[in-house]
């Protein structure tokens, strides 16, 4: 039962990509954090409950755990090594979950400190010749800061358009759903892949808010291919301000796949927001299975430390 918690993180680190293609737009930036928090915490919490095989294994330390019972014949079965490789396995993703949270909170005060330092309004305009435009996510609150160079490259319905896209971040507050993916994939290197995958989610998810607010499809892919040739024109430095590197910071061109995104928009509206039953119930039954197993095992495996 240990074991099944690591196999459901496999499983969604392999089926994310093909996933997220069959998932509506609306869903799927949520659908993708739920799978990456489900897959990490199974990979973190199997790790744990295998390293408690070596402390078991060990009479100095189980004297000092205070390990009342045998060692279970389940955990006989077990190699030492098991138990050893996945103690240092579950360092490493604490101490690495540690730093990815340190530098996350760095961001998330580096943008705070910009959205209460910015003038009132939702929207800022920052005299650059880079084309640019972003959301910055506080804490509570956020802004949408534009360059000038972005403005003059689009025409008024095409600001408007863009306008909307961004604060559309900040009305599905991604740069929360950035934040947690990227200690999910901190903690589980399988998961190294979802960050991008949720960065465009997010982007294909405020693309399709942005159109209906505006109510302009092709307005919006107009002005995402103009945004991006004028990038490509614009003379470095590569970006607007220090803080566009931030997670806390989500752009219009962030996630990439700009041409893909065109095409999207072109193709017309999504089909109806229907989550494919094949998806919506292998994904509901593997996290009963593996919350089932974590919780199995758990009582198993710390049966001893009672």
């Amino acid at each position: 039962m240990v074991w099944i918690p690591l196999v459901v993180s496999v499983l969604v680190a392999v089926a994310a990509p093909a996933a997220a293609v069959r998932i509506p737009p609306w869903a799927r930036p949520a659908a993708l954090t739920g799978g990456a928090v489900l897959a990490a915490v199974g990979w973190l919490w199997s790790l744990a409950l295998l390293a408690t095989t070596l402390a078991q294994r060990l009479p100095g330390l189980a004297r000092g755990l205070d390990l009342r019972v045998p060692v279970r014949p389940a955990v006989d079965l077990l190699p030492s090594t098991v138990g050893a490789v996945a103690a240092g396995a579950t360092v490493v993703a604490v101490l690495t979950l540690a730093m990815v949270l340190a530098r996350l909170a760095r961001d998330l005060v580096r943008a705070e400190r910009m959205v209460r330092r910015l003038p009132g309004g939702r929207v800022h305009i920052v005299a650059h010749r880079l084309p640019d435009a972003y959301a910055v996510g506080g804490v509570t609150d956020g802004r949408v800061v534009v360059t000038t160079a972005m403005l003059a490259c689009l025409e008024a319905d095409e600001r408007a358009a863009v306008l909307a896209h961004e604060q559309a971040h900040l009305t599905g507050r991604h740069h929360w759903l950035r934040m947690v993916v990227d200690c999910c994939a901190a903690v589980d290197p399988l998961l190294r892949h979802l960050p991008e995958l949720v960065e465009a989610a997010c982007e294909r998810w405020a693309d399709e808010r942005s159109v209906r607010t505006t109510g302009q499809r092709v307005v919006l892919a107009r002005a995402l291919g103009k945004a991006a040739l004028a990038t490509l024109r614009a003379p470095q430095p590569a970006t607007a301000t220090d803080a566009r590197s931030s997670v806390s910071v989500t752009g219009l061109n962030h996630g990439g796949g700009v041409a893909e995104r065109i095409s999207a928009l072109l193709e017309g509206p999504p089909r109806p927001a229907r989550i494919p039953v094949p998806i919506a119930v292998g994904s509901l039954m593997l996290a009963v299975l593996s919350i089932g197993s974590a919780v199995h095992a758990s009582v198993d495996c710390l049966a001893p430390f009672r």
